[in-house]
């Protein structure tokens, strides 16, 4: 609290370029693919951060300040523990909320346990569904292009293009993953809710409620793994990976990583693709 009192009430930016923050690194490669180099993005989530654990360093805070809009996705538990106190004694940035008119899924994962929070339980990983991802495109070069009009006509040049790369990538999971509607993967945190429900593929958590596994939840995975014949594993990169290599061992599967914060979204999402066809 001391640090965020420190620092500047007003926008005092050392930049030439405007600034804007994104809450994690897919919502960059959007706001790059849309905007080229015209702004500056300041990630509230770094490289190797966990949206769980992570708190704000000062220079992220400056950026933060110094920003025209901040683009969350909703319902991390960093932006409700951290973010969303300090935007909402900052009206001058604007907030767009990529979770605002989506039906969200509850989430086992338990995201948010604040008691006075009407959301409790709320699934926040709506970027990784093709479908949503659209969405946030379009959200992202219409909040752009009403704050700096005129680079409107570049603006819509980079959205065509991200447009047709995102609808490229549905289209390939369309195509390929349909055919596998009501297959089951696991998954040690349960990240891919919303991909899943756009296929019809159902996510079965290693994790308990948002917590390590203990043997009981352990055995009753591998007894369910083994009576659906389920042998992939998919595991982020910011998650210990001994228990789901445990379960693999146990039932002769295979540990994938994969990760939900990777910044080239479509990379990432295509790669997700294209192991599910292959392996479910």
């Amino acid at each position: 609290m001391c640090l965020i009192l420190s620092l500047q009430a007003c926008k005092e930016k050392n930049s030439n370029k405007q600034i804007v923050s994104v809450s994690i690194l897919p919502q960059k490669y959007f706001v790059e693919k849309i905007a080229g180099d015209y702004l500056q993005i300041n990630v509230m989530i770094p490289p190797g951060m966990s949206p769980e654990t992570c708190d704000l360093s000062t220079e992220q805070l400056k950026k933060l300040y110094d920003s025209d809009i901040c683009f969350t996705i909703g319902y991390l538990p960093f932006e409700v523990t951290h973010l969303y106190p300090i935007l909402n004694k900052r009206k001058d940035i604007r907030i767009i909320n990529h979770s605002k008119n989506i039906q969200l899924h509850s989430g086992s994962c338990k995201h948010l346990n604040h008691s006075n929070h009407k959301q409790m339980g709320v699934d926040p990983h709506i970027w990784l569904s093709p479908r949503y991802a659209i969405q946030m495109a379009q959200q992202i070069f219409e909040a752009l292009t009403k704050q700096y009009p005129a680079q409107k006509e570049n603006f819509e040049k980079g959205y065509k293009l991200l447009y047709q790369e995102i609808e490229a990538v549905k289209k390939n999971a369309d195509d390929n993953l349909n055919k596998k509607r009501g297959s089951m993967f696991l998954i040690y945190h349960p990240a891919l809710t919303y991909f899943a429900a756009d296929y019809g593929l159902l996510q079965i958590a290693i994790e308990n409620e948002g917590k390590e596994p203990n043997p009981i939840h352990l055995k009753h995975i591998i007894d369910l793994a083994k009576e659906k014949n389920i042998r992939i594993i998919f595991i982020q990169n910011q998650f210990d990976k001994n228990n789901a290599l445990s379960v693999a061992t146990e039932i002769k599967g295979e540990v994938i990583p994969f990760d939900p914060l990777a910044e080239n979204w479509t990379m990432e999402i295509s790669k997700l693709v294209k192991v599910l066809q292959e392996k479910l």
